[in-house]
Parts: structure tokens; sequence; C-alpha cells
């Protein structure tokens, strides 16, 4: 395997060579948002992807909502939550 030095420009690229710039869509940093989508969720609380999921299931209303076909995670109510439960 050759290494070779990662170029500024390579560095500002994402999704597949479309920069941030280019999208003029605001970048929102996990921890600011009010809504996070299962995977979102699953790595800021360092919860597995299925675990998250089967209490998103089981919690819908109390700190889930169910958004057309995808479960979202309320970050404030979750993190009551964790700081109220013993175990997960």
């Amino acid at each position: 395997m050759i290494k070779r030095k990662i170029t500024e420009k390579e560095k500002e690229m994402v999704n597949g060579g479309i920069t941030v710039e280019e999208t003029k869509e605001p970048v929102v940093e996990v921890r600011d948002k009010f809504l996070l989508t299962i995977k979102e969720a699953a790595a800021y609380f360092s919860i597995g992807e299925k675990k998250m999921r089967r209490m998103a299931e089981d919690n819908l209303g109390t700190y889930a909502v169910f958004s057309g076909n995808r479960y979202l995670v309320i970050r404030p109510k979750f993190e009551e939550y964790i700081c109220q439960s013993s175990t997960l």
C-alpha cells in the first residue's frame, strides 16, 4: 500500500466530491440538533444502532417520534431519560 499526503482540497471534499460551499446547505452539528436520526443518536450516545432503534420503537411519544419512514430521537428528552435511568 502506497501512502501519500492528503491535499487541502481533498480534506474539504464531502459527499463524493461536493464541497460544503457548493451545496450551500447549512451544516448543523449533532450536538446542536433537536431531533437526531437513529444513526446520529447511536453515535452521539455511544449506543448500538439496533438497541437505539428498539428503544425508539418502544418509547414512541416519550422521547422518539416517527416521521415519514424513520424514527427520530428528541435529544433533550432522551438525555433526561438517560439521567433518570440506571440501565439501558
